[in-house]
């Protein structure tokens, strides 16, 4: 069967099938190349162009071929790093800008509209705040839109747009039933991870990564509290323990990680001791492409999903056993009280005592001489407090640079710095004293949006240390709050607000301090927090519990009943909505328009149509009745056949209405006489 040809000039679906993909294009830009976002948007001029009749020749297919080839090549060759389902969104995109070049027959359209379907879930995919996913709601129903003014070329606009919110709305109550209440079945493969990151942490850091870090605005993760909310003081959110030193930077420790997916290979996850009253809450995770996650100290998984998804590493971390593609809800209770004194004591002290053969020679003899006046651990370390507080310190996003020897440099020469500049010399320090010390890095604090949820943006990233000062168990100390208490105790917003060091540094001056501004932005995360915890954080947990609340206990007799009646249900609203004997049939106005004067040519000359085409009839009526009245069935005829045959050229409904009522007319205008 042949497909059929579309009009080129004035084609109305091929121009909304054009604007439909640049728009999507421009949506997915930070996930797709730029030159490939280019590519669609020639695409859509091309089209542009052929719909308002400037060009009239589509491009030649041999010339498309070639630009596919070179398109291909160069996808393969920038795409290194990326991951396997960015890249092939980018040429699944890069075959829709090529077919829409060559948007011809119906059959370029239809696949057209299943690679925007296609699109679509992976826009959902890759962002999945609120705002998104209303607009690519809103890009479904233009689609929709789209494919209805393809099937119906001579319907209405009003008509068009109601029966797009009438599919929609059709399809709304069975897409909630399969949400809530179909079982949470577990993916049937995994995504591959990249080698980018979207967070600013990092398995290696230099003291000046955090400070670049806290230039970002980025919601990190939100945190709804079932307790009472500590303290800001006391949010310390623990992601990842960094124990190797070269001397410029730290890193995750090899033999750590060799370590632990050992442990992991033997299923042995680290069971803390715990003590005291524990903190219990909830976390969304934003998308990071990486497993850590964010806990305060001392973490465990508070739920039997998240008991199966996290692992608990020996470091005092918890960790997804899958990348975070997306955003990721868990459970855990922490216990502040609990002593951190579990662990491989052994390996724990080699790692954290060792420090590089050379370099920093001034902090060296520096550290040799204060632990001769200081040999007690812990006056060792409030000496070097003391020393922070003491000297000329001071907190700054922009330091100078510190290349060569950079403890040296930063203790002795510039004092200035960020947190991760205080913790890598306070950590390195502790190391020359003989005291096993390591960095921890997460965040620090949170912006409340309720009584019970804090949001923990990108700025709030942060880096205090761990030591044994008793031999035995780990503390934590933060020299920041020697130098820039006001970063703990009131966050690091209203520090930036404050500070002349930090002011002018970061993008939250000038227009956050206006009331207005801070309100919409606590309004924006409230309902944005609230649609990632009902709806992207719905989970089998929630599903039991709302079958729970429904059945008043689970049992599987109940569970049985319940099923049968949801299927019972959704046949029925299948039946109501999809069976055609059902449902009320449409006809055109025109077909009306020329239906009712024809039924009146009927009655008043004893005339048959039966299955006569409206031409057959024309020609069946024209000696039968008066010439003025076949004259007018004539023009009443032509213009009904070129709406039914020619809808591209179709006349007005308001011609073909005209045209019957001076039929009508006619025929009343007879029978006067």
């Amino acid at each position: 069967m042949m497909s059929v040809s579309l009009p080129i000039a004035g084609n109305r679906e091929s121009m909304l099938t054009s604007i439909f993909f640049v728009v999507l294009a421009a949506s997915l830009f930070s996930d797709i190349h730029l030159w490939v976002l280019l590519l669609c948007l020639c695409a859509g001029i091309v089209r542009g162009f052929l719909f308002l009749g400037w060009y009239n020749h589509m491009p030649g297919k041999r010339m498309v071929n070639l630009l596919a080839l070179l398109a291909g090549t160069a996808l393969i060759t920038t795409s290194d790093g990326m991951d396997f389902l960015h890249i092939m969104v980018n040429l699944l995109l890069l075959a829709c800008a090529l077919k829409l070049m060559l948007l011809s027959k119906r059959r370029d359209f239809y696949q057209l509209f299943i690679c925007a379907i296609f699109l679509l879930a992976c826009g959902f995919i890759f962002y999945q705040s609120l705002a998104r996913t209303l607009f690519y709601g809103i890009m479904f129903l233009f689609l929709l839109y789209i494919l209805l003014s393809a099937h119906t070329p001579s319907s209405t606009r009003q008509f068009r747009q109601k029966k797009t919110f009438i599919l929609f709305f059709q399809a709304l109550p069975l897409a909630v039933i399969l949400f809530v209440f179909m079982p949470r079945l577990p993916p049937l493969w995994k995504m591959p991870e990249g080698k980018s990151t979207e967070t600013g942490l990092a398995e290696t850091i230099t003291p000046g990564d955090i400070a670049n870090l806290a230039q970002s605005e980025k919601l990190a993760f939100s945190a709804t509290f079932s307790t009472p909310v500590p303290v800001r003081e006391q949010l310390y959110w623990r992601a990842l323990t960094l124990e190797h030193f070269d001397g410029k930077s730290w890193s995750v420790s090899e033999t750590r990680q060799y370590a632990e997916t050992q442990l992991r290979y033997m299923n042995k996850p680290f069971r803390p001791a715990l003590s005291g009253e524990p903190v219990r809450y909830e976390v969304i995770a934003e998308p990071t492409k990486k497993s850590w996650l964010f806990a305060l100290d001392t973490a465990v998984p508070d739920s039997a999903a998240s008991q199966r998804e996290l692992w608990q590493g020996w470091q005092y971390q918890l960790t997804s056993r899958q990348p975070l593609f997306s955003r990721y809800a868990y459970y855990v209770a922490s216990y502040p009280d609990s002593p951190r004194s579990q662990g491989n004591a052994a390996l724990d002290n080699t790692l954290n005592l060792q420090v590089p053969e050379r370099g920093n020679d001034k902090t060296r003899e520096w550290v040799h001489g204060l632990r001769e006046m200081h040999p007690d651990n812990r006056a060792f370390v409030s000496a070097l407090m003391r020393y922070f507080n003491d000297k000329p310190f001071s907190y700054t996003l922009t330091p100078p640079p510190m290349l060569n020897d950079p403890v040296d440099s930063f203790l002795f020469d510039h004092q200035q710095g960020f947190c991760a500049h205080y913790a890598s010399a306070m950590t390195f320090a502790l190391r020359l004293a003989g005291i096993p010390a390591r960095i921890v890095t997460g965040y620090q604090g949170g912006t409340p949006i309720n009584d019970e949820t804090v949001n923990v943006y990108q700025y709030d990233a942060h880096a205090w240390v761990e030591a044994k000062t008793d031999g035995t168990n780990w503390q934590s100390y933060d020299p920041t709050t020697m130098v820039a208490p006001s970063r703990i105790f009131d966050g690091f917003e209203q520090a930036a607000r404050f500070s002349t060091e930090i002011q002018g540094d970061h993008p939250l001056n000038g227009i956050s301090q206006l009331a207005f501004f801070d309100a919409l932005r606590n309004m924006s995360a409230q309902m944005d927090f609230l649609w990632s915890r009902w709806f992207l954080g719905y989970n089998n947990d929630k599903q039991t519990d709302i079958l729970d609340r429904i059945l008043n206990g689970i049992t599987p007799l109940k569970l049985s009943l319940f099923a049968a009646g949801l299927l019972l249900f959704t046949g029925a609203l299948l039946i109501i909505f999809f069976v055609p004997g059902w449902q009320r049939s449409h006809i055109a106005r025109e077909k009306k328009y020329y239906l009712g004067a024809v039924e009146k040519l009927e009655q008043k000359f004893g005339l048959q149509r039966e299955n006569r085409s409206p031409g057959q009839f024309y020609e069946y009526c024209k000696h039968k009745v008066p010439e003025a009245i076949a004259n007018d069935l004539a023009s009443l005829t032509r213009l009904f056949e070129q709406y039914q045959y020619h809808p591209h050229q179709a006349p007005p409904a308001t011609a073909i209405r005209e045209a019957a009522k001076q039929l009508c007319w006619r025929v009343r205008n007879t029978a006067r006489h």
